[in-house]
């Protein structure tokens, strides 16, 4: 299988027979004859299709022996005008009746194609219940319905594609990896079970990537007339070396897939015309159309679909022993898209091209309302600046104590910038956890961040959301950075002892395609960027000037510890109702282990 230079997903067949008088044009032995063949080649769906004389304008199939190496002889040769559906199914040659050459996407409208969507994960970032969180649940299940319970967060962006797609009126499947009976062999069968006409696969970063091929080589192996699309941050970013080096990836969006996935059912344009695409020709060489915009109005999306998976997600830290923040029914929230800041370690203004927009404040509290009948009791905005639109943030926060909702929620934001005020309206309407980027208590390397905060401004937001009655003020710090003494880092953690977080996590910076360090690294020499585009590397382990590894780990470990013990003795009340909150759904041999343990090396960016 292959696509011409139009772009379009063709079958190559021989040069006879070829598109002939229209006269000639029909089914040799009537629809009869030629059914029960097809259905035993494999080619049931064209079974019913309509023969007989074939118009001007009609797009219709010419069978081949290429197609189905078992398709009897008496077949091929015969035409099938075929339906939206069955064009995107069978891959071939289209033609007009008068022999002009056409790609099969023209005119393609009211599909209904049959569409699987698939959620890649790294168990790093999931894990299942506890026992003692099972065990409560056993007995009193969440509302809503769902069988499993996860440890993680919802795949948000394959929800927000299985609803627009649903709304153009096709069929669609959504699979997340974390499900606890999931595994690629159940999945290729699943699909072998019903053919779908597209398969579509987000894979979120470097870490991902590995197993996504190793599932789209399965399933081109099974069904290999399938057509696969790969979308999510880390394909955009590298979708050029996708397609030059995988060919069992046939197409990878660029962008937010709303629009792509779209365009791509609905087959109203060819390939090269569509934006956001990178793909091969019929010759093998990699064609990249040109940028898409991102979506203007995104109150014109749908609500993502929230029911198209059987998964309970727990609102959890992703901790080495993971946290409960809520045991009550959780989902997330996006009310807008993109960053106007450029942190070397942060690859969302590649993805989003440095540019913000946001949903209107009663859009969002319509899906609030949403979510609230649909029986969610705690939500995440997972927006990469919540706070951005402080006089936005406000509105929202007015309307949910308006509504006099119970929920429990949280958000994440910068320090800098006006503030007053906003940090007792959060709270007042549910919010109960507040993440910051703090990353490092060195106004130096700050600055080598090019983070754009002050020290000062990081003590007067987190002083001010705890006296606003925030449950937690979470502080993400960073470690390992080019240039990062062993001063520094200690800096850096007396620092996190002197402000008013009380949760906090110490992630080794981490090199990766699509941001300014990795930039950085390339232009140094570190990292070869022909051979490692599809790696990620911690910084400590290629860069000179950082701490080197095993001084970073037993330094990091150590001082994390002390923090620990420091904070408890200090704040003795404050860290009873945190351990206490984690303990609901955690045994205390597991507390134990988290107290413990050094942090995990996750990647510290936005994936």
């Amino acid at each position: 299988m292959c696509r011409d230079a139009g772009g379009s997903w063709t079958e190559r067949l021989p040069s006879e027979p070829k598109a002939r008088s229209k006269s000639s044009l029909s089914c040799p032995h009537g629809e009869r004859g030629c059914a029960e063949p097809l259905v035993k080649s494999g080619f049931a769906d064209l079974a019913g299709t309509s023969f007989g004389p074939i118009f001007k304008g009609d797009i219709f199939f010419i069978a081949s022996g290429l197609l189905c190496p078992t398709m009897p002889k008496s077949c091929v040769g015969a035409a099938f005008r075929l339906t939206p559906a069955q064009r995107f199914r069978y891959p071939a040659t289209v033609e007009w009746c008068d022999g002009q050459e056409i790609p099969f996407i023209d005119g393609f409208k009211d599909s209904g194609l049959k569409i699987a969507l698939l959620f890649v994960r790294n168990r790093r970032f999931f894990s299942p219940p506890s026992a003692k969180f099972t065990h409560r649940r056993k007995n009193h299940p969440y509302p809503c319905g769902k069988r499993h319970y996860v440890f993680g967060q919802p795949p948000l962006g394959v929800m927000y594609l299985s609803a627009v797609l649903k709304a153009a009126g096709h069929e669609v499947s959504v699979t997340d990896q974390c499900h606890p009976e999931y595994s690629d062999e159940r999945f290729v069968r699943s699909l072998a079970a019903g053919p779908p006409d597209l398969v579509g696969i987000s894979v979120l970063s470097n870490m991902d990537y590995p197993a996504a091929v190793d599932l789209t080589r399965r399933i081109k192996r099974e069904l290999p007339a399938v057509r696969i699309v790969m979308g999510g941050v880390f394909a955009t970013i590298n979708a050029d070396k996708i397609i030059a080096s995988e060919k069992s990836i046939d197409v990878v969006g660029r962008g937010e897939g709303e629009g792509i996935i779209l365009d791509l059912a609905e087959g109203t344009r060819k390939l090269q015309d569509i934006p956001g695409l990178c793909f091969r020709d019929a010759a093998g060489a990699v064609v990249t159309t040109e940028d898409r915009e991102g979506i203007p109005a995104l109150d014109s999306l749908p609500f993502p679909d929230r029911d198209c998976l059987d998964i309970h997600y727990v609102a959890s830290l992703p901790l080495d022993v993971p946290a409960v923040i809520w045991d009550r029914p959780y989902t997330t929230l996006l009310s807008s898209r993109g960053c106007p800041f450029h942190c070397s370690y942060c690859n969302c203004p590649t993805f989003s091209r440095g540019k913000y927009r946001a949903r209107s404040a009663g859009n969002v509290l319509k899906e609030l309302e949403s979510i609230g009948r649909q029986g969610y009791g705690a939500f995440c905005f997972v927006d990469d600046n919540f706070l951005l639109n402080p006089k936005r943030a406000v509105e929202i926060c007015d309307g949910l104590t308006a509504g006099a909702h119970s929920f429990r929620w949280a958000c994440e934001g910068r320090v800098n910038g006006d503030r007053e005020g906003l940090f007792r309206k959060l709270s007042g309407a549910g919010c109960d956890m507040i993440m910051f980027g703090v990353e490092s208590g060195s106004q130096r390397v700050l600055d080598s961040m090019n983070k754009g905060t002050r020290l000062h401004e990081i003590k007067s937001a987190v002083k001010k959301a705890r006296g606003a009655g925030i449950g937690v003020v979470h502080g993400f710090f960073i470690v390992g950075s080019p240039g990062e003494t062993v001063g520094d880092l200690k800096q850096t953690f007396r620092f996190a002892n002197s402000i008013g977080v009380n949760s906090f996590a110490f992630n080794s910076l981490t090199a990766f395609r699509g941001t300014p360090l990795w930039s950085d690294e390339v232009a140094r020499g570190l990292i070869d960027e022909k051979r490692d585009w599809g790696s990620m590397f911690p910084v400590h382990a290629i860069d000179p000037t950082a701490i080197d590894s095993k001084t970073l780990f037993n330094l990091r470990s150590r001082l994390v510890r002390r923090l620990i013990l420091s904070k408890l003795a200090r704040h003795p009340v404050d860290g009873a109702r945190i351990l206490g909150r984690f303990l609901d759904c955690m045994s205390l041999k597991d507390l134990y282990r988290l107290l413990t343990s050094s942090t995990s090396d996750h990647t510290r960016a936005r994936t």
